[in-house]
């Protein structure tokens, strides 16, 4: 088998067990009866409205066109979870470019150890891209965000990490009492919904990986996608 192969069997799997017997309403922090597959997370099911953000900041400039990321982001993230699910999970996004950031990368930069990454920055670039888009958007429409720094990124270069989960994730942190931490803009809209965060240039998979942790949720003090 090709590593290519094993990736896809190993997302269908990831997949399989998210999705498997939900019947339960949708909750944040709560999965589905325990069977022989262990919870399954009753977030995983149906439309996923994702707001997706491309910012960028006053001293760099994105190495890739606003199409090539759209491409990959919103028809390529859509047609992989299709296809994972067997049909039963997709991708609704409303695609942002390019929204500015006020400060320069250096303020967001964050460390490409996941153990190392400062929180606050990690909140900082969330609620700044928040802020940036509040007079455009309704945060209560979403389920998840997706940020995408413009700007070419590689362990410690560009953006620092070039995709992680912030919600549940980096934002509490993933070791002990993983959870949902709520976001705010300046102007007073909050958020609490799943947050990943991906570099432009990001492959397909890292979107994917990092977007099913957020999907997943929580239950019993753990991320149902580990």
């Amino acid at each position: 088998m090709t590593t290519h192969m094993r990736n896809r069997f190993i997302s269908a799997i990831v997949f399989t067990l998210l999705i498997v017997g939900l019947q339960a309403p949708a909750s944040q922090t709560l999965a589905a009866e325990e069977g022989i597959l262990g919870p399954q997370s009753t977030l995983a099911k149906g439309e996923q409205h994702v707001l997706m953000a491309v910012v960028t900041f006053p001293d760099s400039e994105p190495s890739l066109s606003l199409e090539n990321i759209q491409r990959r982001a919103v028809h390529g993230l859509d047609r992989y979870v299709r296809q994972q699910s067997y049909g039963q999970a997709w991708v609704k996004a409303d695609f942002r470019g390019w929204v500015k950031l006020p400060d320069p990368l250096a303020k967001y930069r964050v460390s490409p150890y996941n153990f190392r990454v400062d929180r606050t920055r990690v909140k900082k670039l969330i609620e700044d891209t928040m802020t940036a888009l509040e007079n455009e958007v309704d945060f209560s429409r979403y389920q998840h965000l997706l940020v995408i720094p413009g700007i070419r990124t590689m362990p410690g270069k560009g953006y620092g990490m070039i995709c992680y989960c912030a919600n549940p994730g980096m934002l509490s942190g993933v070791r002990q009492n993983p959870r949902y931490v709520p976001l705010k803009s300046k102007g007073g809209q909050e958020f609490g919904g799943g947050v990943f965060v991906g570099a432009e240039n990001a492959h397909l998979g890292m979107f994917a990986h990092d977007f099913f942790h957020a999907l997943g949720g929580i239950h019993e003090d753990r991320r149902v996608v580990p």
